[in-house]
């Protein structure tokens, strides 16, 4: 046996036995613990889920902005942001007053 099997199979022994001779808690954990653990846990699930998410959504992010960029905007946007058209405008200063 080489020296590393050795101290492999004394491990996993002297693991048993502690594990084997260990004597009951006779503690009593109410549920307030419990909620707070699986809070804290579903946080963690959700802010690495979010974050890797992030990462891999950037790219795609990116690319529409870029194609946003390299399409000049229709008639209908350029009418949308000139002020003399906007529906906020003093209703006196529209030339299409109706009488």
């Amino acid at each position: 046996m080489s020296f590393t099997t050795k101290r492999a199979a004394l491990l996993a022994l002297g693991t048993s036995v502690a594990a084997l001779a260990a004597s009951p808690a006779l503690a009593y954990v109410g549920p307030g613990a419990g909620l707070t653990l699986l809070g804290a846990l579903w946080g963690l699930i959700v802010a690495v889920v979010l974050s890797v998410g992030f990462i891999l959504l950037w790219p795609v992010r990116r690319l529409m902005r870029r194609n946003k960029r390299a399409y000049p905007a229709d008639d209908r946007q350029a009418q949308d942001d000139d002020p003399t058209h906007s529906m906020l405008a003093n209703p006196s200063d529209r030339d299409d007053r109706r009488m």
